[in-house]
């Protein structure tokens, strides 16, 4: 079963030119994680401050070593918080059988 999570970020507005090279180095890394099946970054077309990215994971032990990884000193993106209007959010999904 496919695991999924949405992450959440709000861009400061008079960052947001910055913050696209940043993301893009950041998704490199990301996409090559063991594990990742899918990564899209999405932008609110009403509220370009509002970038979501979707996630796809193999298992939730991948997509929390992936966490773990980006909590790390080795998975740290430098400059990323003065790009941040707070902290990012964090969903995790479960698919739901109707």
């Amino acid at each position: 079963m496919t695991h999924r999570a949405i992450v959440e970020f709000r861009i400061r507005a008079d960052r947001h030119d910055e913050a696209k090279p940043v993301f893009a180095a950041m998704l490199d890394t990301s996409r090559a994680f063991e594990g990742c099946l899918r990564l899209d970054w999405l932008v609110d077309r009403d509220d370009p401050t509002l970038w979501l990215l979707y996630e796809e994971w193999s298992s939730w032990d991948a997509e929390q070593a992936y966490r773990d990884f980006r909590m790390s000193p080795a998975g740290a993106v430098p400059g990323l918080a003065g790009l941040l209007d707070g902290r990012p959010r964090l969903v995790r999904l479960e698919p739901v059988a109707f």
